[in-house]
């Protein structure tokens, strides 16, 4: 018997697509996260002296080492993607549906779950896909992407860190009386939203993917002592969304679909 995660409506409308549910599908790796590789956000004597005010692990700059860390956090969702793609594959599926992605701090010590879970889907036709796709998107809008000539190629993550240091300015505007933007936090979070973007437009790109369906942008500060006196700011950004790429390019989609259902009586109909 196959489990399925999906609900009855996006199970009916996949079925409209020709996809049946073969079974639930789970990746998941459980990886410890150290402190190694960051870096501190006061660049020299003054970041706008010597470096960038703001630095993000997607940029060129030598002042801080975030790389590190956002290599783990990649290597986290690569490896459960590709466990549950491969469960996916065991079962004859060809794709995953409706993939929810989860990160789990387990311990105060740095050891994380990552978690890839989905539903399983098989097509009714002969030909069979090279590899699985993977999709965050429901039944229903699945379906609404293939009736538009459009197919799922899998899912991409972007992920940047950024740091910045806490300077005068920054912490006269933090503690400021009145109602006042903080261009330093401004700064940092808009560089590391930017930078996250960027990267899930290159991962999108090694999918073979022409659009990206971004489903979440989640955003997360902290803040770390670096001695007496001397506090910076971190902030990481991760996007996620379904790569997708078109599979047909006429100027009318493939399919067509009933939008609104009549309620008045045909002609036919009323005579009766």
């Amino acid at each position: 018997m196959a489990t399925s995660l999906l609900s009855v409506p996006a199970a009916t409308s996949l079925a409209g697509c020709g996809f049946r549910p073969v079974g639930e599908v789970m990746g998941c790796i459980v990886q410890h996260i150290g402190w190694a590789g960051y870096g501190c956000g006061y660049a020299g004597f003054g970041a706008s002296m010597f470096g960038p005010s703001t630095v993000t692990s997607g940029g060129p700059s030598r002042w801080a080492g975030l790389g590190p860390y956002v290599k783990a956090l990649y290597h986290g969702w690569d490896t459960a993607l590709t466990r549950m793609l491969a469960e996916a594959d065991a079962l004859g599926a060809d794709g995953v549906v409706g993939v929810r992605l989860t990160e789990t701090r387990l311990d105060a010590g740095g050891n994380h779950e990552f978690l890839a879970i989905g539903t399983g889907v098989r097509g009714d036709g002969e030909t069979r896909a090279a590899r699985p796709f993977a999709t965050d998107l429901d039944g229903q809008d699945l379906a609404k992407l293939l009736h538009g000539g459009w197919a799922p190629t899998g899912i991409a993550v972007g992920i940047s860190a950024a740091v910045r240091h806490d300077d005068y300015r920054t912490l006269s505007q933090a503690r400021s009386w009145s109602n006042a933007e903080i261009s330093g936090y401004t700064e940092l979070v808009s560089a590391v939203r930017h930078d996250a973007r960027a990267q899930l437009e290159q991962r999108a790109a090694r999918l073979g993917g022409e659009a990206s369906l971004v489903s979440e942008m989640s955003l997360s500060v902290w803040e770390h002592e670096q001695g007496e006196g001397h506090r910076d700011h971190y902030a990481r950004a991760t996007v996620t969304g379904t790569v997708a790429t078109q599979f047909h390019r006429g100027r009318t989609a493939p399919t067509s679909s009933l939008r609104i259902l009549p309620l008045r009586a045909t002609p036919k109909e009323s005579t009766r």
